[in-house]
């Protein structure tokens, strides 16, 4: 399973990375207890201060990448154009603390 959480402009609280790892962590609780296995995080937010981004670099046990709005869009629009690819290819949002659309776009892309 990957968990996604999304959070919007009106919502303060995605710049503080102890409130959103609290959140994320008590989800992954819940997963666990239905005997599911998440196996990447992301967070999408319109914008991330550097230091959650440094924050999130530091956190282990989410396995979380981060990934703005603005981001996501155009990774999708770079989908759509894809020929090759039927199936979005997932794995490409694995590695990263901070998704960039280009590396993303480029190898849907190839």
């Amino acid at each position: 399973m990957i968990l996604i959480e999304c959070k919007t402009v009106k919502e303060s609280g995605y710049n503080k990375f102890s409130s959103v790892s609290r959140q994320m962590k008590s989800y992954t609780g819940l997963a666990k207890a239905k005997d599911c296995k998440i196996i990447k995080s992301l967070l999408i937010a319109p914008d991330f201060s550097d230091d959650f981004i440094n924050d999130t670099e530091l956190e282990y046990d989410l396995n979380l990448s981060l990934i703005k709005a603005s981001s996501l869009i155009k990774i999708l629009e770079g989908f759509k154009k894809s020929k090759k690819h039927k199936l979005f290819p997932y794995k490409l949002l694995m590695r990263d603390v901070l998704i960039q659309e280009d590396r993303i776009i480029k190898a849907i892309g190839k």
